[in-house]
């Protein structure tokens, strides 16, 4: 069998379908959790393991460096309207993540930008700081590919506790798109 050719094409289409039906019988889904293994770091190197927040609501609030004003926006307008938040897990409230999206700084620059997110972090308010996880570090841009963010845009993403996607807001906060949020959070709190 030559690759590309048509026995090719057919023993890899099998292949395909025999692993497909062997994760339907497993009873697994191909990338039901979203957060499942994926561990990013704080600017001060402590990782943080998203699977420890398994079975809780998620705010996730996703922005490279373009995005960086408006998701401070978010931060701040959150942290001052929603008490409902909280940066881990806590009974009875929705798990905030702050992610720096840094798939597109190049190796050599890595540690200016490590520099510029810690002098952002010391800028965050302080009920940002105690309602809002440290900036995480996405510096291969996992989260921000697998919610679709767009470049020079925050992103923000609620999560059920069941990781079903409750919310999808891109830009900076306007007072409808904040309100929406905070009504969302409210609502996979009260679950």
């Amino acid at each position: 069998m030559r690759p590309g050719g048509l026995g090719w094409r057919r023993a890899v289409r099998r292949a395909v379908v025999s692993a497909s039906t062997a994760l339907l019988v497993m009873g697994a889904t191909p990338a039901a959790d979203p957060l499942a293994g994926i561990v990013l770091n704080d600017d001060s190197g402590r990782p943080w393991l998203l699977d420890e927040i398994r079975d809780a609501p998620v705010l996730l609030v996703i922005a490279d460096r373009k995005a960086s004003e408006q998701a401070k926006g978010w931060g701040e307008r959150l942290a001052a309207r929603s008490g409902a938040l909280a940066p881990w897990r806590a009974p009875g409230k929705a798990t905030w993540l702050a992610v720096a999206d840094l798939r597109r700084v190049p190796d050599y620059a890595r540690d200016a930008a490590l520099e510029s997110v810690r002098e952002w972090t010391a800028s965050r308010s302080e009920a940002e700081r105690q309602r809002s996880s440290p900036l995480l570090l996405d510096w291969d841009g996992l989260l921000a590919q697998r919610f679709a963010a767009e470049r020079g845009q925050a992103l923000l993403v609620l999560l059920s506790p069941d990781r079903r996607r409750l919310v999808r807001v891109l830009g900076a906060p306007t007072d409808d798109a904040l309100a929406h949020v905070i009504d969302a959070i409210a609502g996979a709190t009260t679950r």
